[in-house]
């Protein structure tokens, strides 16, 4: 199987709705028999597809659910619920940590260890403890704006409290608009209606 990731990120949820958001996708999915009710891979909860026909169009076999600040556990129904704590941060960015954002006022590039990074460096240490605190200068126009309203053209970095991960495929058509029907429609399934949340392609 793929080692490959495809993470839909909410920038927008506040980190007290995250768990709330989790819990119900949780549920909607084991209920709907989209996943299993038992996560896999303790170091990195997953849930197994359960739905075949999904896993052939999409290439997609486990579901990960994050909530910032939470972690998954059995519970004593043969199902599993978050629970406060773990290491859950909402920062997600590809495997070797490598990745460069845009200033969404000039759209400058920016990446850690750039000439006038030490903003975007800070704001990353910041957003763990205090997140609404979290804005980076840019080093170009000289604007702060907040670390979740950067955007990576690459598709490499994101922040948020509330994540979706997708393991098995970089599902490309989500950003390259190919308008592929299943990738679609599994985004759709997953709640993001609009296609508001920030795409990271990464790996597992």
């Amino acid at each position: 199987m793929s080692d490959a990731t495809t993470i839909l990120v909410d920038t927008d949820l506040e980190r007290d709705d995250a768990a709330a958001a989790a819990t119900g996708l949780y549920l909607r999915l084991v209920g709907d028999g989209t996943i299993s009710s038992v996560y896999e891979v303790e170091s990195e909860p997953r849930f197994r597809v359960l739905d075949e026909r999904l896993t052939e169009e999409t290439g997609v076999y486990a579901i990960g659910l994050h909530a910032s600040s939470h972690r998954w556990r059995d519970d004593e129904h043969g199902g599993s619920h978050l629970i406060e704590g773990g290491p859950e941060n909402g920062i997600f960015c590809r495997y070797d940590g490598s990745f460069t954002i845009r200033c969404p006022e000039c759209r400058q590039p920016l990446a850690p260890g750039d000439e006038g990074s030490e903003a975007l460096e800070e704001a990353l240490a910041v957003w763990c403890d205090a997140p609404n605190s979290a804005y980076v200068a840019c080093p170009g126009c000289a604007a702060w704006t907040p670390l979740t309203l950067w955007r990576s053209p690459a598709h490499d970095f994101a922040v948020g409290h509330f994540a979706i991960t997708l393991y098995g495929a970089h599902l490309r058509s989500l950003t390259d608009g190919d308008h592929d029907h299943s990738a679609t429609l599994l985004r759709q399934r997953l709640g993001d209606v609009a296609g508001d949340f920030a795409v990271v392609y990464a790996k597992a």
